[in-house]
């Protein structure tokens, strides 16, 4: 039934309101009863002492009774009718006897004595008796009466009966109520329509943004909502968008890593392939085996280093990769690091510059894994630097920090570039032409790496000067920062 936000939203805001306006009739008829009763009851006391006070004030003693006068019943009845609040009036002596009456009562009318022993009972002459009922079927309809004493002489010589009929706390009701659902009927036609527009204006962006998604799903990711205020449903909004940009990006450097690897798998596949089939058919012949054998022994070692590459990105990005802290010395690693570039530097003729004077440098690490890194950076100094040109590998420690520098000149970074560097799949276009067996996930995984062991990493370049990357890790006396993320 309630297969939208909408519907259910609005149906249950519509209930909520419907249900406080029954509750609020409910309260308003409750109240309107008590008030009305309470006015009444207040009315009628007053106008059954005032009678009594009348008719005392006409009595006078005649032999052992009392009698009251005839110049009090003129008096009584204009009092009656031009005030209303008196109602039906009687007077009637101790023993129930009608002594005057302004409703139409027989003049032979005797109230019952249980009737008159409950008014003895219940009236003083301070406080009237007040109670509902017909007066033992003297009335036709049920009357709301009070009972005060007509005192004379500090005795009671008769009680005054001032009685309303009930069924006017019906018809006040019934007006204030007419009164009351007139306004509600108003409000609620106004707060439904402003409720609709409401709900409407609230789901409507979330349908588009389930829409937008659907398309995201369907690998379109073209698509951007409109950011419209600054409330909860423009943050989802701005979030869509940026995880549409997010994915977009991915989505193109998966393509792309894809395209790379299978390009970097395909080549030496091929080439060992190639050289192992024309050893065993005897193309290549016997003196020259030794030679394609170390391009295959290359190639497998290529592979091998793709795959590490591969298996780190997964590690790192399922949260698997654990440091394993030893002490070290980084200037020492560094510098055997090195060596192993020595032949491709020396075919280059580039000068190397900073360990001549390096200090012993401590840390405590996961010795492969920073060992990766330095020698990533290497390999890309080694690549990427000019012929006749230098590089610098220095090494210094203070507060608490290990530095590593490593700088090549040559041509650099481009600037639009740099804030890219680090990304995985990311390869700059000069990077493509030069660094033909990389696939841009080295510099992902030094990130990472020194990310793990609680350090930084940055760069800096000059194009067509100089590249530099330059990181720190916690000297060996504060592994605090490596012990929270082993």
């Amino acid at each position: 039934m309630f297969k939208s936000i909408f519907s259910k939203y609005f149906t249950v805001v519509a209930i909520v309101v419907l249900s406080s306006f029954v509750a609020l009739c409910g309260a308003q008829t409750l109240l309107s009863s008590r008030y009305w009763t309470t006015e009444r009851r207040e009315s009628l006391c007053q106008s059954a002492v005032t009678v009594a006070e009348c008719t005392a004030s006409y009595t006078y003693r005649a032999g052992d009774g009392f009698i009251i006068g005839e110049g009090f019943q003129p008096f009584f009845r204009l009092l009656s009718e031009t005030d209303a609040n008196f109602g039906r009036v009687l007077v009637v002596s101790g023993n129930g006897s009608l002594v005057l009456a302004t409703a139409d009562v027989p003049p032979d009318t005797v109230l019952p004595a249980s009737l008159m022993q409950e008014a003895v009972k219940n009236v003083t002459p301070d406080h009237p008796w007040f109670f509902k009922g017909k007066l033992d079927s003297v009335y036709n309809e049920r009357q709301y009466t009070a009972v005060a004493p007509v005192m004379f002489e500090r005795e009671i010589i008769a009680y005054v009966f001032v009685s309303s009929p009930s069924d006017r706390l019906v018809e006040y009701i019934v007006n204030n109520l007419q009164v009351f659902l007139l306004s509600a009927m108003t409000v609620l036609a106004l707060t439904f329509a402003a409720m609709y527009l409401m709900t409407f204006r609230l789901v409507r962006p979330l349908r588009e943004m389930a829409a937008a998604t659907r398309r995201f799903a369907g690998g379109d990711f073209s698509t951007r909502l409109a950011v419209k205020g600054r409330d909860e449903v423009a943050e989802l909004a701005g979030a869509l968008n940026s995880m549409a940009v997010s994915l977009s990006s991915l989505e193109d450097m998966r393509r792309d890593f894809v395209s790379n690897i299978s390009h970097e798998l395909k080549t030496p596949m091929t080439t060992i392939a190639g050289f192992i089939d024309g050893i065993l058919d005897g193309t290549i012949p016997a003196e020259r085996r030794d030679h394609y054998l170390g391009i295959v022994s290359a190639e497998v070692k290529r592979l091998a280093r793709l795959v590490k590459s591969m298996l780190d990105l997964s590690r790192i990005d399922s949260g698997q990769l654990k440091l394993t802290p030893v002490p070290f010395d980084l200037t020492e690693m560094a510098g055997r690091t090195l060596l192993s570039f020595e032949q491709r530097l020396c075919d280059k003729r580039v000068t190397v510059e900073g360990l001549e004077d390096a200090p012993r440098c401590t840390v405590s690490a996961d010795f492969d894994l920073v060992g990766q890194v330095v020698y990533n950076l290497l390999d890309n100094a080694t690549k990427f630097v000019n012929e006749d040109g230098t590089l610098t590998l220095a090494l210094t420690a203070h507060d608490g920090r290990v530095f590593c520098r490593v700088r090549n000149s040559g041509a650099g970074i481009p600037a639009p570039e740099m804030p890219h560097i680090f990304e995985r799949f990311y390869k700059s276009d000069r990077s493509r032409s030069l660094d033909k067996q990389g696939v841009g996930l080295g510099l992902y995984i030094v990130k990472n790496v020194i990310s793990l062991h609680g350090g930084e990493i940055a760069v800096r370049s000059v194009e067509n000067e100089y590249c530099e990357f330059e990181f720190w890790l916690p000297a060996a006396e504060d592994t605090r920062a490596i012990s929270e993320n082993v």
